[in-house]
């Protein structure tokens, strides 16, 4: 079994409510947990190389929306 933890800081509020439904969805098993803006993603996977498949899947899911969200604040 492989496992990673992976936290951002400073990132909305927003973004981990948008994402968490992504979860149930996702091949590896993840759990997300935000407390205000600090996100704190884990995920678990059978072995290195679908945690590592499951960690780029996530980081540009996580990066896509933090753009989204700078592009909605500049407007």
């Amino acid at each position: 079994m492989a496992r990673a933890e992976i936290t951002f800081d400073g990132i909305d509020v927003d973004l981990g409510i948008c994402i968490e439904p992504e979860i149930k969805s996702s091949i590896s098993r993840a759990k997300l947990y935000q407390s205000g803006e600090r996100l704190v993603l884990e995920i678990e996977a059978d072995d290195v190389s679908d945690l590592r498949a499951a960690i780029n899947s996530w980081l540009r899911l996580i990066k896509m929306g933090v753009e989204v969200n700078e592009v909605l604040r500049n407007e």
